[in-house]
């Protein structure tokens, strides 16, 4: 059982299966989703086209969406990995230190990366990390809306703190949203 650029294989040790990208695969979603940051810094989300970021990848139209189902899925999964990072907050055992590297990634970026802070964006960039931070979530406290909570609250401290409407060290913000993300959690 394969789609196109999708292994499966068995964990036998575990009894689930593991999706992999083939090689190719991979670069061709690393090249696309390359194109899509420098466009979408560049010239803004809403302008951008399928065809520019497929001319930008050197990648045909179908091969885009062999790969996605549009801009949208495209987006999503440039979210991942920051809102991995982020939804690392709700672990007991998470600390400030964690998020350092990924503050500074933010703080360092902040005049070309504030449109990932902006309309539309921001929008889905909450819903994609309330679904990260809901699959983390222990039994009891798992709830579409304590995530998109949790979400909300980290997307906007980072918002305040880049625009500078909250002069704060990097250090600070870590704590507030480790500190924050637990409080939150307590009341639910």
């Amino acid at each position: 059982m394969a789609r196109k650029g999708l292994l499966v294989s068995t964990n036998e040790q575990k009894g689930h299966f593991v999706l992999k990208l083939d090689r190719r695969s991979q670069k061709t979603r690393e090249a696309l989703r390359h194109a899509f940051i420098t466009l979408v810094l560049s010239r803004g989300y809403e302008v951008v086209t399928i065809g520019e970021l497929c001319d930008q990848a050197n990648v045909g139209r179908s091969t885009f969406y062999a790969h996605y189902k549009n801009k949208k899925g495209l987006l999503e999964e440039a979210l991942q990995h920051p809102s991995t990072a982020l939804a690392a907050c709700v672990a007991a055992d998470a600390t400030p230190q964690e998020l350092l590297p990924l503050l500074a990634h933010f703080s360092q970026q902040k005049a070309r990366n504030r449109v990932f802070f902006e309309t539309p964006i921001r929008a889905l960039w909450v819903k994609t990390l309330a679904r990260v931070i809901e699959t983390r979530l222990t039994r009891g406290a798992r709830s579409r809306l304590t995530a998109l909570l949790v979400a909300e609250l980290q997307i906007a401290l980072i918002t305040h703190w880049l625009s500078g409407t909250v002069h704060l060290q990097p250090e600070t913000v870590a704590r507030m949203l480790v500190t924050n993300t637990r409080a939150l959690l307590a009341n639910q």
